[in-house]
């Protein structure tokens, strides 16, 4: 089915402006890194490091300043200069080891833990690559969990755009898709990428990604690929078992179309998985000529594939050797919107009903409801930017009261509600809105939110 936001606009009537306090900060200088964690935000910008409540109010922050000793990083006062700054390109709250991992560059990779309650408390460092070598948007890291046969670790996974070089020079230099150690009590010692030998995957052609996750034992990645002058849309999937090395060399692979074909010109934007149910369902916001002001969302049934030859793809491989059959085609299962500036898409599931929350080009955040048919409810916009600053692609649900997301712009981060049910001032109101966040409250004789999601 084909949705355009634009039309249903004005079948509908204008779209609601629902916009309420929720909180927000502005960050002295620009975002590089940001992680939510199950009741904190850390954001890392050029020359700061800032810890954050769920609610964005201030909980601390750190100066990324300082000395580079011996190849060892020493914070300076707030007001002192130093001689070198820790740049941030890789981020990640790690509950179960009550830790917070950063790991960047000064003039050489570095890497930190830090206590997640007292980010000035270091716990560790170390001067070694885990991540990118410059700050890239088509870079990732994720901690994923392998199972093994008697107890399950947890790794950092590394995924690194390679299509740019960086004049920083590493002790090592790994490969595009590496699984790193997060603790000194496994095999090679924390960071290490070695486990008796080294897996790693290898590229063939540039690559910038776009999200990872993990589902059970399975492993997702999305990017786009430069191959022979076109860029393909890739998904590949891992099945984490057994080891680091087994995990890497499990990879499987296939091709995303957009809606009309595509010719080689779509690139993939913004990310998101769809949450529940049998099926893996995934959105994805496609520049369908390479030009932001043409973009789609889409929905794919990303189910793996288990029945596909392991480690066989013509664009990701553990050794040099790339296979030369065309990895298996996946087409989407419904267009959801068709509207020009799309950057950002976050998907939730609430009582039966799939929605999108797709932030903009220009600043704007709407909010649409899909049911299972994928008819949908009239957009409603959530939040418009006082100038056109873009929407970052990735969006998050505050996981403390799962009401509000937080919207990532260029140098400030704000808390917006998912509803504003209280403007259904009627029973026919608050129906005819079909927003799943609301319910109408015979006794009280208003709309209210639902407690749960």
């Amino acid at each position: 089915m084909l949705l355009l936001l634009g039309l249903l606009s004005v079948l509908c009537g204008e779209p609601g402006l629902s916009l309420q306090d929720g909180g927000e900060f502005t960050f002295d200088g620009h975002i590089r890194q940001f992680a939510v964690s199950d009741s904190s935000v850390y954001v890392a910008t050029e020359e700061r490091l800032y810890h954050l409540n769920h609610d964005l109010s201030l909980a601390s922050s750190l100066t990324q300043r300082g000395f580079l000793n011996n190849l060892e990083f020493y914070r300076v006062s707030e007001k002192a200069a130093g001689n070198a700054t820790f740049h941030v390109n890789v981020l990640l709250p790690f509950g179960k080891n009550n830790s917070l991992i950063v790991c960047g560059v000064i003039s050489e990779c570095y890497c930190e833990v830090l206590d997640p309650k007292n980010i000035s408390k270091l716990v560790y460092k170390e001067p070694v690559q885990v991540g990118p070598r410059k700050h890239s948007q088509g870079s990732l890291s994720l901690l994923v969990d392998v199972r093994t046969r008697s107890q399950t670790d947890t790794y950092i996974l590394t995924a690194v755009e390679n299509k740019t070089k960086s004049e920083i020079q590493c002790t090592l230099d790994y490969g595009t898709v590496n699984l790193h150690n997060t603790n000194k009590d496994q095999a090679g010692d924390i960071f290490s990428v070695n486990e008796g030998s080294t897996t790693v995957i290898k590229t063939q052609g540039g690559v910038d990604f776009v999200d990872g996750f993990q589902i059970n034992s399975t492993i997702y990645l999305l990017s786009n690929v430069l191959s022979e002058h076109k860029n393909k849309i890739r998904l590949i999937w891992f099945k984490a078992e057994t080891s680091k090395s087994a995990t890497l060399k499990s990879l499987r692979g296939a091709t995303l179309t957009p809606s009309d074909g595509g010719d080689g010109g779509s690139r993939l934007v913004a990310s998101s998985l769809i949450p529940g149910g049998q099926q893996v369902l995934w959105s994805g916001v496609f520049s369908v000529d390479g030009d932001r002001n043409n973009t789609e969302l889409l929905v794919f049934d990303i189910s793996p594939d288990l029945s596909r030859p392991t480690d066989d793809d013509p664009h990701f491989s553990t050794t040099d050797k790339f296979s030369l059959e065309t990895p298996k085609t996946l087409k989407p299962k419904a267009v959801i919107s068709k509207q020009n500036n799309m950057t950002a898409v976050l998907a939730v599931k609430k009582r039966g009903w799939m929605v999108f929350f797709i932030g903009t080009g220009d600043g704007q955040l709407f909010k649409l409801a899909m049911d299972r048919n994928y008819h949908p409810a009239c957009p409603t916009m959530l939040h418009i930017a006082n100038d056109d600053r873009q929407v970052f692609p990735k969006l998050h649900l505050d996981p403390v009261d799962q009401k509000h997301v937080y919207l990532p712009f260029r140098n400030q981060m704000i808390r917006v509600p998912l509803s504003n049910c209280s403007t259904h001032t009627t029973l026919h109101e608050c129906w005819s809105a079909q927003d799943p966040f609301c319910v109408w409250c015979g006794s009280k004789k208003r709309s209210e939110k639902q407690d749960w999601l």
